[in-house]
């Protein structure tokens, strides 16, 4: 299990959503590959945050069409993306119920 600093606080310079991009830019290389462009780097972002946030604050995230024709169009391995960022998922879920 992870072990966090003090009661409320994530660990010392963890900023979920830049670790969530840096994660973002890396497999986004193996996943577009040739198609390697900023636009649909932010589309994976903005997926993936759509994805996590819905877990760790707890809210329903309803796939739009254009989500659903992204997965589809760059076979997009939605469980892969989730285990990919489950450890950020778990640190700031954490944090969270903790600060309550």
């Amino acid at each position: 299990m992870l072990k966090l600093k003090k009661r409320n606080e994530l660990p010392e310079g963890y900023d979920y959503y830049k670790e969530v991009q840096k994660k973002v830019k890396k497999i986004s290389k193996e996943i577009f590959k040739n198609n390697n462009n900023e636009i649909l780097e932010q589309k994976l972002y903005n997926l993936v945050i759509n994805l996590c946030n819905q877990v760790i604050y707890d809210y329903k995230y309803v796939f739009t069409k254009d989500d659903l024709f992204f997965i589809v169009d760059y076979n997009i391995n939605i469980h892969f993306v989730l285990e990919y960022f489950k450890e950020d998922i778990i640190k700031m879920r954490l944090s969270l119920k903790k600060s309550c």
